[in-house]
């Protein structure tokens, strides 16, 4: 069975599951925060919808995996008979009624090549459409011929929303912000960020920021969300930074949309745990504080990576950045980018993965000295020997690098046992 012909019987499949049950679809989509997001509006959907909501899992967000999460299926690959199960469970639904199914979901859509979000929204129309970032060189770039083209294809989730939508647009980002221009008639708009201009707006925000490492318990992020005349306090635990703030605020903007006050969102999120290898702080070998941000990587999601190290100004800092993939024609300037950056903020600096001779040509023009405080390995097989034998008591160091450059390798190595 080729994977084309999975994907058209999924794609019926989904369609006849969605005109029977009629679920509310919450679509995210950006080149960075998609998931952070995904998982921050599903447990503030889930207090208000409790076991009536169900978001996407994984990286079930393309033109197979979003069909897949409708149905309930799980990634059969190449298993003919795990895809047999699959159709089975999609026919079952669509014969018989199924009161459990969910009121809500929560999609992610990835565009990895022109085509892939208006394919999905020609038959999965969102009742609301989250765009998180886009940055000025995004990840996925590489099958695009330019940004206009990736940008214009991330608008079709926008484009295709349902009659009353609405368009819950990251005020932040400038690409994102200028998407209000293609809202349809008849659709809403709702900004959400940290600047004036955004309607559900983050303020007051304060890292609590561990000194050592038997602080890492008390890591965290006070903050207020405003919205019209409606205001609350949140806390989140264990992680620090730009991007789970605003998955704050994604999920805050949703939630006003789908009938909750703030002050509800604020009390979900005492439940929000951070997604694995996404910015977590947790205890490294030798009293060491690790920023575990290994899942993946883009540019703009390296940069606010290496802005929440340069916190820790206590501490030692210490940047392992692994190869950033898929940026097409802003590979090099957009590594040249980290080299500078990491150059700024840190003591000492590993870099694996070709790419990463980019940055470390840029590294070496600010007096770091190569195999002194600056060290490049091809894979991190290579370098995760050396970054545990130059880690002491009280460093901080943070782990970050597109998936095939296994970055999770290295957290493994150095983080402590228990």
């Amino acid at each position: 069975m080729t994977r084309k012909i999975i994907q058209e019987i999924l794609k019926l499949l989904s369609r006849l599951i969605l005109q029977k049950y009629k679920p509310k679809v919450v679509a995210i989509t950006g080149s960075a925060g998609k998931t952070s997001a995904k998982e921050a509006i599903f447990v503030v959907l889930e207090t208000k919808f409790p076991r009536k909501v169900r978001r996407s899992w994984g990286n079930l967000n393309t033109e197979i995996g979003a069909p897949l999460a409708i149905i309930g299926g799980i990634d059969a690959q190449r298993n003919i008979f795990s895809w047999l199960i699959n159709f089975f469970k999609a026919v079952k639904l669509i014969f018989f009624r199924d009161n459990n199914y969910p009121k809500i979901i929560i999609l992610e859509m990835a565009a990895d090549k022109p085509g892939d979000i208006r394919y999905l929204t020609s038959f999965i129309q969102p009742d609301i459409a989250v765009v998180t970032a886009i940055g000025e060189m995004p990840s996925h770039l590489e099958f695009f011929p330019e940004r206009a083209v990736y940008i214009s294809e991330k608008a079709n989730i926008i484009k295709n929303l349902k009659p009353g939508g609405t368009a819950i647009l990251n005020y932040d980002d400038l690409s994102v912000r200028e998407l209000r221009d293609i809202v349809p008639t008849g659709r809403e708009r709702l900004y959400y960020g940290f600047q004036a201009g955004a309607e559900v707006k983050l303020e007051n925000f304060s890292y609590k920021i561990p000194l050592t490492s038997s602080e890492i318990n008390a890591a965290g992020i006070d903050f207020k969300i405003s919205y019209e005349n409606n205001e609350a306090n949140f806390h989140i635990s264990k992680t620090l930074g730009a991007p789970p703030l605003y998955a704050a605020l994604a999920a805050g903007a949703v939630g006003i949309k789908l009938g909750l006050d703030l002050k509800q969102t604020a009390e979900a999120f005492k439940n929000y745990i951070p997604p694995k290898n996404r910015l977590e702080i947790i205890e490294g070998i030798k009293e060491t504080i690790i920023i575990n941000d290994a899942y993946n990587s883009s540019p703009l999601a390296a940069e606010a990576a290496l802005d929440l190290l340069a916190e820790f100004k206590k501490n030692r800092k210490i940047a392992v950045l692994g190869s950033m993939r898929e940026l097409g024609i802003n590979t090099e300037p957009a590594h040249r980018l980290i080299g500078q950056k990491a150059a700024q903020v840190c003591d000492i600096i590993f870099l694996v993965g070709d790419e990463m001779v980019f940055a470390k040509e840029e590294i070496l023009k600010k007096k770091f000295i190569l195999g002194q405080d600056v060290f490049w390995f091809e894979s991190s097989d290579e370098a995760k020997t050396k970054v545990q034998e130059i880690l002491q008591p009280g460093d901080t160091m943070l782990i970050k690098g597109s998936r095939g450059v296994r970055m999770e390798k290295i957290v493994e190595e150095i983080k402590a046992l228990g």
